[in-house]
């Protein structure tokens, strides 16, 4: 993240300096025009710079100085190959005075800028023949010698990765997030239901019409977030309450969208601050303590989804050079602990940013200017192995990565698919939000994300007194979730391996509760539950028994299932396609054993054999579910859902063994997916509508990657 400089104290002689700007001489106005650089004012020294070359466009420091100060500037670097091509073809001086009025020669620094504006540019060969040029003449010792060389490297990645280009979609979120100003740093709820991200527009009431950036003109930026509607579109972004007359910049976001993550620039030195989403209202952000925020710069943050470890970004000493990735975790008295260094597998000697971690907490997206960079800050991922230790850092490639700076990288739960900002020509503004399809990814995420809405009746506000218990089978933990104020919307991670108990509790009762088990194999799912809360939940434990006498009403829970297709008068459905085959078979409660009819299996394996025979190979993927109803020929509903899908496995791999195909060579299965899910019933025959969705096997085949 870039550092802002809050001009608050603007040196008194400016308006006497900018007053002379046209009609004073070389020298004054050349003096203004450094001490304005020395400020990182670029812009505002630009001005000055441009009135300069106007008078002596031969003259090659005013084109080195006017070239550089392009290059500093986040919307206009490509104005500086012009000038900095002007300056280095005059003689360059390795005596160079920067603040001599007389000196009309370049200094030999004017290649290594003129490499990195072909860069850029993307003329690569000019660049790397430019930095080959500089490296022959300035000494090993010199300060830009080792930056050369590194940056011609970065030219070598450039080349390979373009010419290697990963398999992205990248399409703009729409004119409802992005506007004609920079909108930049999307974060993200878990579910995609809520979107925060950093906007320099003009706020709706004009209230910060005023408030600019001094050196660029833009106004400052202030936090907005979008939600999506129920038909998944996004809304008009609102700004939020704890904007304030300086800069203020979204950093990350907890899974259930309802703590924030906040960087504020304090006279250039930023911290790291969080809110919590209270009811409607976000809470007055507090600096985060213990070791995190310290006298040096912090830029980014990221909360793990079990909120045990927080990672984030400073430039502290200590560590491998420039801003580096350090990590605390929870104490049991709920403080942070000191922070520690994540290591030199992910830091570097150079810049290291905008860390992410992923929904299961295995995989750890940041930018970084080391490693193998094409050009500047680069999006990298590094994964966490059994043996605890971060795995070598990953380029994710180009589109996404270019020649600049790539830094804003927020990947989904299912990291199939990520936010991020760029700025394109087809663009609505400058800088815009665009997502990601990755399908051709190598990582795989294993848990499931269990996510819905807690439903008031038709006139009704949702109770405070509301939320959601997940009880970890294994170790008794209890992690208590609340639905979103506005929507009732939540959020929970269940990481695999684990039974879980789940329970929707409203003013002190459990008004419905499940038990839903992630296998350790599983892939990513999600589970969508919508809950509808009855009049009679919210009015309290006992309301029930004085409205009838002492005697608790009955009152079915009204849920909506998810959509599964199920049709009892024709429970197997089959679509064969040409190059995917799937098959889909809804196990019915007294049917007994998973038995397809004869003609609907045959047809199924005509259509996993024709993708055997024209595509050289296949993958299955069965997946089978059982309901929380009591099982008597099982212990328990997760052998159930083991063994229907161990029988459509087996019945599946005999019929092509039979037919000469070899798994692993012509077939082969996917993890299976294991499902204990639905609401949890004692009267089986009574409520037989009710579970009957939740107890299938699916099958899909499709061509083997």
């Amino acid at each position: 993240m870039r550092r802002f400089l809050l001009c608050v104290i603007v040196l008194a002689s400016f308006s006497t300096l900018y007053a002379n700007v046209g009609r004073g001489d070389f020298q004054q106005r050349f003096l203004e025009a450094n001490q304005l650089m020395e400020e990182k004012l670029w812009n505002k020294s630009i001005d000055i710079w441009l009135t300069l070359f106007a008078e002596n466009a031969t003259n090659a420091n005013v084109n080195y100085k006017l070239g550089y100060c392009y290059l500093q500037t986040s919307n206009e670097k490509l104005k500086s190959l012009p000038y900095l091509q002007a300056a280095a073809t005059k003689e360059v001086t390795l005596k160079y005075d920067p603040y001599d009025p007389g000196e009309t020669n370049a200094p030999v620094e004017a290649y290594y800028y003129l490499g990195r504006a072909y860069h850029l540019k993307y003329e690569l060969d000019k660049a790397i023949a430019t930095y080959d040029e500089l490296l022959t003449m300035i000494p090993k010792k010199h300060r830009l010698y080792k930056d050369a060389e590194h940056q011609r490297q970065m030219c070598v990645e450039a080349k390979y990765q373009i010419e290697h280009p990963q398999n992205y979609v990248i399409t703009n979120v729409g004119p409802k997030i992005n506007n004609d100003a920079n909108d930049y740093s999307p974060v993200l709820s878990l579910d995609e239901t809520a979107m925060f991200y950093t906007s320099r527009r003009m706020r709706s009431d004009s209230t910060n019409s005023e408030i600019t950036d001094f050196d660029t003109g833009e106004w400052k930026e202030d936090i907005y977030v979008s939600y999506k509607d129920a038909m998944g579109e996004w809304q008009s972004p609102e700004l939020l309450d704890i904007n304030t007359d300086e800069h203020a910049a979204t950093i990350s976001v907890s899974p259930d969208g309802q703590t924030l993550f906040i960087y504020y620039d304090e006279g250039g030195n930023g911290q790291i601050y969080q809110s919590v989403l209270i009811g409607e209202t976000w809470s007055d952000p507090e600096m985060l303590g213990s070791d995190i925020n310290t006298d040096a710069w912090e830029t980014h943050a990221s909360l793990s989804p079990d909120g045990k470890t927080l990672y984030f970004v400073s430039n502290r000493e200590g560590g491998f050079g420039g801003r580096d990735i350090y990590r605390c975790v929870k104490l049991p008295n709920d403080e942070w602990s000191k922070a520690l260094n994540v290591g030199a597998t992910i830091n570097t000697e150079y810049e290291e940013d905008a860390v992410f971690i992923s929904a299961d907490g295995k995989t750890l997206y940041f930018a970084s200017t080391g490693h193998n960079s094409m050009g500047g800050f680069d999006i990298f991922y590094s994964v966490l192995g059994d043996d605890e230790k971060w795995s070598i850092p990953v380029n994710i490639g180009y589109p996404v990565n270019t020649v600049d700076d790539d830094v804003f990288f927020f990947p989904t739960a299912d990291q199939k698919r990520a936010y991020y900002s760029s700025r394109k020509e087809e663009g609505y503004g400058l800088k815009d939000i665009y997502l990601i399809d990755m399908p051709d990814t190598p990582i795989e995420t294993d848990l499931a994300v269990l996510k819905g809405f807690i439903i008031a009746p038709p006139g009704e506000e949702l109770p405070e007194d509301c939320y959601i218990l997940v009880t970890n089978n294994k170790n008794g933990e209890v992690t208590e979730y609340k639905p979103r104020s506005r929507d009732g919307a939540y959020v929970a991670v269940l990481p695999p391996c684990m039974g879980y108990h789940i329970e929707y509790v409203v003013n002190q009762d459990i008004i419905q509760e499940e038990f839903i088990n992630v296998p350790c194999e599983s892939a990513y799912s999600v589970i969508d539950k919508e809950v509808h809360l009855l009049p009679v939940h919210l009015k309290g434990a006992g309301a029930a028994e004085e409205e009838e006498g002492g005697e608790e009403p009955v009152a079915e829970i009204e849920e909506e299932h998810p959509d599964t297709g199920f049709d009892p008068a024709n429970p197997v459905n089959v679509e064969v396609a040409e190059a995917n085959a799937y098959f889909e078979r809804f196990f019915i409660y007294d049917a007994g054993e998973w038995s397809l009819a004869e003609d609907k299996f045959a047809e199924f394996m005509t259509g996993v054999k024709k993708i055997i025979e024209t595509q050289g190979s296949v993958k299955l993927k069965v997946e089978s579910s059982a309901s929380n109803v009591p099982s008597s020929r099982f212990n328990n509903n997760t052998e159930l859902t083991e063994h229907r899908n161990k029988t459509a496995r087996d019945q599946i791999k005999d019929a092509l063994v039979k037919a000469g195909y070899k798994e692993g060579t012509d077939f082969t299965f996917t993890r299976p997916v294991e499902l204990v899910q639905g609401p949890k019933y004692g009267n089986d025959a009574y409520n037989k509508s009710k579970y009957e969705p939740f107890q299938y096997i699916k099958v899909w085949a499709d061509v083997k990657k």
